[in-house]
């Protein structure tokens, strides 16, 4: 029985998917006659299938789709004596801002593109202490951004994206754009979009063909761009004193103190993971990583627990639930990957969310496969509940900290580690969690030389202080 639940689900999983929002909605409407006329093990798959419509609406931000999927899910839940008191508040919640919308009394939907920005004056009024962008210089080499008035350092974020071979450095700064530029395209770059994101927010973004990471600073009212990663700072390193850098430089080395990390090294016990072709076991790697990784954690001020810390084996619901209970603030899984093409080879992260890939797909199967018992018992649960829009994004922001976090660390004393790119997928593992979780896919066993590598207690070590890294850098950047 477990077996044709996990088929059901994940076929219900591809379907919705695949499909367009137009055919949710058709979708949601034929369920109407089903919801009358099923029987409950009927009615529980289509309750099921509604779940799937419902986090694609969180995922796609479509108000129409999860307004319909939540009234079902209601009707459902009613029918099956399920608990919808969750779906309840949301809906009247939702149905409340809709209503003040109509009434004029919501903030009009922002439209950002690279070609138009709109940004009102009684915006720009109710910002008073936000600086203005008042003018950007492209040169060659750098990019100049004027503001009317003092610039934090700490106001800027930057993050990286790797899409199909186009990497995107994305800036987001606390800045308000009062004025269309006149974008031109220098040397290294395919690309530049400037646009006001929210209200608040003014976004940058700089592609390229390469992965290449720009230096920058911040000198009074100007932000100056360095475009190759090789350009020393003007002058940086006679202000880096007093600066807003080197406070942040600092802060880089004192990490927020107390926070919770969960480490939870994957597999264990019975369920052994993937396996070299010298019979190395996943599940032996990836804990001595995680106790590595605490280590490291614990000397840098953070308060650490780990899932398992021998070979045993943890039932998947057991490992997000044990997070809850040490409220913890982030949750981060262990694992190494295996494909049946021994070429492959790379760092991979994933957060959770549908799976909008065959690749991410087929890896989420490979991992979720340890606990038959476990897809039987999560496919009745509503863990749909917690996936809420904000925690998705901020496991993706942590997602691509730690990325970023390993490779950094890897590249600099190996050669050829590639960036497998973060990527969303439906883990098991992750599912339940109340706060941020990742995946970690840190190689692959089944690739000669990364397996060779990953037993290695140095490029262990470099793993374990890459996954620190990218902690410390997602608490600064965040401001938690």
């Amino acid at each position: 029985m477990a077996k044709i639940a996990r088929l059901f689900f994940f076929s219900i999983f591809i379907i919705t998917t695949l499909i367009g929002a137009s055919d949710y909605l058709s979708q949601l409407r034929s369920y109407d006659i089903k919801i009358d006329t099923a029987n409950k093990d009927e009615l529980l798959k289509v309750h099921h299938a509604l779940k799937r419509v419902y986090i694609y609406s969180i995922v796609q931000n479509n108000n129409t789709i999860k307004k319909e999927a939540l009234k079902r899910l209601i009707k459902t839940s009613k029918i099956l004596n399920f608990d919808y008191s969750g779906y309840e508040k949301e809906l009247k919640t939702f149905d409340k801002i809709l209503n003040e919308s109509k009434n004029g009394n919501l903030y009009k939907k922002e439209k950002t593109n690279a070609n138009k920005i709109s940004h009102t004056r009684s915006n720009i009024k109710r910002n008073r202490s936000i600086p203005s962008l008042k003018k950007i210089n492209i040169f060659e080499d750098k990019i100049e951004i004027l503001f009317d008035r003092k610039l934090n350092f700490k106001d800027i974020k930057r993050f990286f994206l790797n899409t199909h071979g186009v990497f995107r450095e994305v800036f987001d700064l606390k800045a308000i754009l009062t004025y269309k530029p006149k974008i031109t395209i220098p040397r290294g770059l395919v690309g530049i979009r400037v646009a006001q994101y929210n209200k608040n927010t003014t976004r940058i973004v700089l592609q390229r063909k390469k992965n290449v990471k720009s230096n920058y600073s911040v000198d009074g009212k100007k932000l100056k761009i360095f475009l190759s990663s090789k350009k020393k700072l003007e002058g940086l390193q006679n202000k880096i004193k007093n600066s807003e850098e080197n406070k942040l430089a600092i802060n880089l080395n004192r990490p927020i103190k107390n926070r919770i990390i969960v480490l939870d090294a994957g597999h264990g016990g019975k369920d052994v993971g993937a396996v070299g072709s010298k019979r190395e076991y996943e599940k032996h790697l990836v804990l001595r990583v995680a106790l590595k990784t605490g280590k490291i954690l614990k000397q840098r001020g953070y308060r650490v627990y780990y899932t398992r810390t021998k070979d045993k084996f943890v039932r998947l619901r057991d490992r997000t639930k044990f997070a809850n209970k040490k409220n913890a603030d982030l949750f981060l899984s262990i694992h190494a990957n295996a494909a049946k093409k021994k070429t492959l080879h790379g760092v991979e992260t994933f957060f959770l969310s549908p799976a909008r890939s065959k690749r991410s797909k087929n890896v989420a199967a490979l991992e979720n496969r340890g606990d038959l018992e476990e897809m039987n018992y999560f496919s009745k649960q509503t863990f749909l509940n917690v996936l809420n829009r904000e925690k998705i994004i901020q496991a993706n922001k942590l997602a691509l900290d730690v990325q970023q976090g390993i490779l950094n660390r890897l590249r600099k004393k190996y050669g050829g580690v590639r960036d497998g790119g973060v990527r969303e997928a439906p883990f098991w593992v992750l599912v339940g969690a109340q706060m941020p979780a990742i995946l970690i896919e840190i190689g692959y066993i089944t690739n000669y030389r990364e397996r060779k590598r990953m037993f290695n207690s140095h490029y262990q070590n470099l793993i374990a202080k890459g996954i620190a890294d990218g902690i410390d850098s997602y608490f600064i950047k965040n401001k938690f």
